[in-house]
């Protein structure tokens, strides 16, 4: 998540009720290390270029016949690197995600959100930022603070869609649990949001391969790149031709390609790290990269 959506298409092997890969969690504290480095580059000149590190932490899970319900407590974050002019934008950024840094989440069978049980702690966070460290935001009273008071309240009173859609949930929360956890290929289809196109959701597919050799590690790839069809496909290019192309002049030669490594505990479905690299272009001059990295702390 996860937001993602699966088509399976299974390609070989037959499957026993002991090849499924089931989510068990830990009885302890399972603490992640995330580092994420973005970097946005118009006509070869470098627009953004941050890195950030992050200590995660998932605690308190219990389990059911319908799945299972844990904390994410988000305990640290910190910029490590961002452009000069964006400096001033970092502890906006984070003030935002404070509402969000402890999360009570219930999930399926197969690892997708469906809950967000401390929903009311959420709104109740917000509306005090809104009293205090947002209330001149507030009383400005124009376009663009009305536009950002008012994307808080859709967010921050019912934050499952906000989760869902983000990125970094849908990396360490993939629903991918009950599946085959012997080696087999299938085709997949899901979407992730634009990084460039604000609220966009661009349909990606391709394929993915897991390798379950190891009687104790499971590795899955996973690779994807736009579907060239689709209603998205038009209104990027209205966006494009009426706002970036007076620009960068060149036509839009649009892609997006998402390639993810997983390493999981076999027997207890915990993921041990995680490598994702994602690339959106727009064509040669305007590009958008990002790499993320989960890594359990096991000390």
């Amino acid at each position: 998540m996860s937001r993602f959506k699966f088509f399976d298409e299974d390609i070989e092997q037959k499957e026993s009720p002991y090849s499924k890969l089931e989510y068990k969690g830990s009885p302890n504290d399972l603490n992640y290390i995330i580092v994420q480095k973005q970097k946005t580059v118009a006509n070869a000149q470098v627009v953004s270029d941050t890195e950030t590190k992050m200590l995660w932490q998932l605690a308190n899970m219990t389990s059911s016949k319908d799945g299972y319900q844990l904390y994410l407590n988000q305990v640290e974050h910190d910029v490590l690197k961002t452009n000069s002019q964006l400096q001033e934008l970092v502890g906006f950024a984070k003030l935002f995600n404070s509402p969000t840094s402890r999360l009570n989440l219930r999930f399926n069978n197969i690892g997708e959100i469906t809950a967000i049980l401390n929903q009311l702690e959420i709104l109740s966070i917000w509306q005090n930022m809104k009293e205090n460290e947002l209330l001149s935001l507030v009383n400005a009273n124009s376009t663009e603070s009305n536009l950002i008071i008012k994307a808080g309240d859709k967010d921050f009173s019912d934050s499952v869609p906000l989760i869902k859609n983000g990125i970094l949930y849908q990396l360490l929360f993939p629903s991918f649990y009950g599946m085959s956890n012997q080696n087999n290929v299938t085709k997949q289809q899901r979407y992730f949001g634009s990084n460039i196109f604000n609220e966009k959701r661009i349909n990606l597919s391709g394929e993915r391969i897991v390798i379950g050799n190891n009687a104790d590690e499971l590795i899955i790839n996973e690779k994807f790149i736009n579907e060239k069809n689709g209603d998205y496909v038009q209104e990027i290019l209205k966006i494009y031709n009426t706002q970036y192309k007076p620009i960068f002049t060149d036509d839009l030669a649009y892609s997006y390609q998402v390639k993810i490594d997983y390493k999981l505990f076999k027997n207890s479905g915990v993921v041990k790290n995680i490598a994702c690299e994602v690339e959106e272009r727009l064509n040669d001059n305007f590009y958008f990269t990002s790499h993320y990295s989960f890594s359990l702390k096991t000390e």
